[in-house]
């Protein structure tokens, strides 16, 4: 069980950090501005109202309307070291994140979870305030039968540090468009032409924000100044000094794909997201609660060695 244990919390944090890059959280207020009126001809403001608008101020009214679109459809992938990782489901955002999503993981990860019978797949389901995460039969048999794992935010929070206590704020407010508040906020954004996203016409806008515009953003999530002095820390630990954000935006004035990029010291970590189908229905619910154990016994197992 000490393996089991700490095999699920690697499993998990991955899952986590996947589901966190794919949808990010709100303003400091956590609400949506006003949609701006149709034009009419339904094209983007991109496409007609490039004299109007500029590219920071068509990112607000992006992040306006993806943010009070509630719900989509997406798929993550994030890659670093030769290990790939991949989600794929549906999400809302309206009252925190909920949705389910499924997933493989690859790398060390995978591997770890291969020897104890898995494939390297996994459900995950997202509530308020907690998710589960079942990796199948193998893992339970592990688990006394129990498919699945409870994992509390704040938990994680503890356990993590600053960038815990940040990513449970992203998790407990989440919408998909915290990179393109980041772009707004850089001030620094460039307009890179257009592209077909999944059969779907868009126009791309890149940017690079600094590792103290990332802490910045973390900030205004109502973290403490001393919270984010410690995540300062982190990112120079790991070697991250900036984040290159690449947004694709649809004739809806939707975002349909983006890319951020962070050079670490354990090599680039690349994060890339595919979202459609706004507005879908999402449904979830906690799991039975005869089939799931908590993390943190996991966890208290593993330090006992039981």
């Amino acid at each position: 069980m000490r393996t089991t244990g700490r095999t699920f919390l690697a499993a998990t944090a991955v899952a986590l950090a996947l589901t966190a890059t794919g949808c990010g959280s709100k303003g400091a207020d956590g609400n949506a501005a006003p949609n701006r009126s149709d034009n009419g001809g339904g094209s983007s403001a991109a496409a007609t109202e490039g004299a109007a608008l500029t590219p920071a101020a068509l990112l607000k009214l992006v992040g306006d309307k993806t943010s009070a679109a509630k719900s989509a459809k997406v798929e993550l992938v994030t890659e670093i070291g030769g290990a790939k990782n991949e989600m794929k489901g549906a999400i809302a955002w309206d009252h925190g994140m909920r949705g389910q999503l499924t997933g493989s993981l690859g790398g060390a990860m995978g591997a770890s979870i291969a020897k104890s019978g898995g494939d390297g797949s996994f459900t995950a389901r997202y509530l308020a305030d907690e998710m589960y995460v079942n990796m199948g039969d193998a893992m339970a048999a592990q688990l006394g039968g129990a498919h699945w794992i409870k994992y509390n935010y704040a938990d994680l929070a503890k356990l993590m540090g600053p960038s815990g206590e940040s990513l449970k704020k992203q998790l407990q407010t989440a919408d998909p468009i915290a990179s393109v508040r980041a772009l707004i906020a850089s001030g620094k954004i460039n307009q890179a032409g257009t592209e077909t996203v999944n059969g779907t016409p868009t126009t791309k806008y890149t940017g690079d924000v600094t590792a103290e515009d990332l802490a910045g953003q973390v900030l205004a999530q109502g973290l403490t100044q001393e919270q984010v002095d410690g995540l300062k820390q982190q990112f120079a630990a790991a070697g991250v000094t900036s984040d290159h954000i690449e947004v694709w935006i649809t004739a809806d004035d939707l975002l349909a794909k983006k890319v951020e990029q962070l050079q670490m010291k354990a090599g680039l970590f690349t994060a890339t997201g595919f979202y459609s189908d706004y507005g879908t229905q999402v449904e979830t619910s906690a799991p039975q609660a005869s089939d799931t154990v908590d993390f943190t016994e996991l966890m208290n197992g593993a330090k006992t060695g039981s």
